[in-house]
């Protein structure tokens, strides 16, 4: 009888389990498409600094300081066209952290070792003498607003990582973000 009854305990638990994972999971909208709102509560939930929403070039960006001091850019992406004055509906987003390693710096081959070292985003050797990492995401089939949050986590720590690997004698903080 004993038995039973935990069989039963058990069981009511796991109903009980269930149904809360099931409203919580409810609870939850996954993002679907560029939601400036979406953006700003992941970076705000992450601690940033000066979060502004603007437009550029006809999208928006999002543009905020994390906690560690890093300048990131986020930016709505692959965009569905439309007519002047209608918002677009855009699938996707690129978050940007650029560096300057400085003037010496061999900056293809800085690039080729960090991604060699950090497969989590792109480093690009960009014409305007800095280091760009860039992650990008698409929404396909929506993204819940925690893997929003733990992308750009993950973005950000490797963005201190890749500061630590440029400067550690000095521990330099990175350049503002670009495009």
């Amino acid at each position: 009888m004993k038995g039973l009854w935990r069989g039963l305990a058990v069981g009511a638990l796991c109903i009980g389990v269930t149904q809360v994972g099931v409203a919580n999971a409810q609870a939850v909208e996954p993002i679907e498409h560029w939601n400036t709102s979406a953006v700003v509560d992941a970076l705000q939930a992450l601690k940033a600094q000066q979060v502004n929403a603007t437009t550029s070039g006809g999208r928006v960006v999002v543009t905020a300081r994390t906690l560690a001091g890093l300048n990131v850019g986020v930016y709505a992406k692959a965009c569905d066209p439309t007519p002047p004055g209608v918002d677009a509906v855009c699938h996707g987003l690129e978050a940007i952290i650029s560096f300057d390693p400085g003037s010496k710096a061999d900056r293809k081959t800085l690039a080729d070792r960090l991604n060699h070292d950090f497969a989590v985003g792109k480093f690009l050797d960009e014409p305007d003498g800095t280091i760009r990492l860039s992650r990008y995401l698409v929404f396909d089939g929506g993204i819940t607003p925690a893997n929003l949050r733990a992308e750009l986590a993950s973005l950000f720590a490797v963005g201190v990582l890749t500061g630590q690997n440029l400067w550690p004698e000095t521990a330099k903080k990175p350049d503002t973000a670009k495009k």
